[in-house]
């Protein structure tokens, strides 16, 4: 179907559906078509018509039969649609520039300041159309679909919404990230793309993305409770799919990651999530020079139990970070076990904290730390994320 561009300027040939829709919001229970015959049937002066020639439809300078139309754009949506999943669905349009500037001129010329758009009343008729043929429910806020049609082509785009699906993830391996690494060609796992690959061809969608509460470093075991994930696909074909096999496909890989708890959730969740702020649970093994002396080691963990410090951002991330002084409180810290050079810590500690560099100091940009009250310089041999203290756990 082939659109003729109108040219910017008054046009000479309406419609009594162009003229009608002047008036769209003068009273109820009539249609466009109805308005614009019954203003014709009772203007007193016609001079405001003067230069206008009323026509039919197909005709018409401005809509240029669009209205008539309506079955062949149903056809193709129906087309188009085929194979996607959706409840509801939202329709959207866009205009030549000059048919909306005619429009405007229009309904200037009439007196009007009581009229609706082409594009808002081509947006209900269709959405009208799509519902008689598919029994499928308008959505104002956030549809399943949305379906544009671009009468500048006579061409449609339709966007399904993304799907949201919340979980828990352990991460029994230290070698990989929590998302994609977009500067490391040689990273090419991640708890994202373990779960991500897995996911969008069960959905058909077009891509990816794991949203979290937080995050550790590679080299870090996120186990105990869990890390809370959301995971988005972006243009999904499918909506439903049983949560259960991918909990099994994930778990069932070999790959060190599980999940669980998995639901179906929404886009606000995601913010709230990112939001969140718990208390975490960790165990340290530390290395120092020497043999560990128990004693001394755990009179330092004392004194740092319920210590406010002061992390200043680390070297390692400070090329990516803001730099600023952080205060972070630590509710515990305790020994657990000591062998030779190494001490095991168990470390609960306010969100955000930096564990590694409590340990060591950074350099004299954590105040104080672990390796300050001990007398040594101290090295982080391995770190666990144990317990995440969310919701009274």
């Amino acid at each position: 179907m082939n659109v003729e561009t109108p040219q910017a300027s008054h046009a000479s040939k309406v419609c009594e559906r162009c003229i009608g829709r002047a008036f769209a919001n003068v009273g109820t229970g009539l249609a466009n078509p109805e308005r614009g015959h019954n203003f014709l049937q009772q203007i007193e002066n016609r001079s405001k018509l003067v230069h206008i020639a009323v026509v039919e439809e197909e005709q018409c300078q401005i809509c240029q039969g669009v209205f008539q139309r309506l079955d062949a754009y149903f056809q193709e949506f129906t087309d188009q649609s085929r194979g996607i999943e959706f409840k509801t669905y939202l329709v959207g349009s866009r205009f030549p520039k000059e048919t909306m500037e005619m429009e405007e001129l229009l309904q200037k010329d009439l007196g009007s300041d009581q009229g609706e758009s082409i594009k808002r009343e081509f947006n209900r008729e269709f959405g009208k159309a799509i519902w008689a043929g598919t029994g499928k429910e308008a959505e104002f806020s956030e549809p399943d679909l949305n379906v544009i049609v671009d009468l500048n082509y006579d061409s449609f785009q339709l966007k399904t919404r993304s799907i949201f699906v919340y979980g828990l993830y352990r991460k029994m391996r230290r070698d990989i990230p929590q998302t994609r690494w977009i500067h490391r060609t040689d990273m090419n796992t991640s708890i994202e793309t373990l779960i991500g690959d897995i996911l969008m061809p069960m959905v058909q969608g077009r891509n990816y993305f794991l949203h979290g509460a937080g995050r550790e470093d590679v080299d870090v075991q996120m186990l105990g409770n869990g890390r809370e994930f959301i995971m988005e696909v972006s243009e999904p074909r499918i909506r439903t799919f049983p949560l259960e096999e991918l909990e099994q496909r994930v778990n069932s890989s070999g790959e060190g990651v599980e999940i669980s708890k998995l639901r179906f959730s929404l886009k606000e969740e995601v913010a709230k999530l990112k939001g969140s702020a718990n208390d975490k649970t960790y165990l340290v093994r530390v290395r120092a020079p020497a043999d560990i002396e128990r004693e001394r080691m755990v009179d330092a963990a004392r004194k740092l139990t319920g210590k406010h410090i002061y992390q200043r951002t680390p070297l390692r991330v400070s090329t990516r970070r803001s730099d600023l002084i952080r205060d972070k409180t630590l509710q515990d810290v305790t020994v657990e076990d000591t062998i030779g050079h190494i001490a095991v810590l168990k470390v609960r500690a306010e969100a955000g904290t930096y564990i590694k560099e409590l340990i060591h100091g950074d350099e004299g940009r954590t105040k104080p730390s672990l390796s300050e009250i001990y007398g040594e310089p101290l090295t982080v041999e391995s770190l666990d994320v144990i317990w995440i203290h969310r919701n009274g756990e």
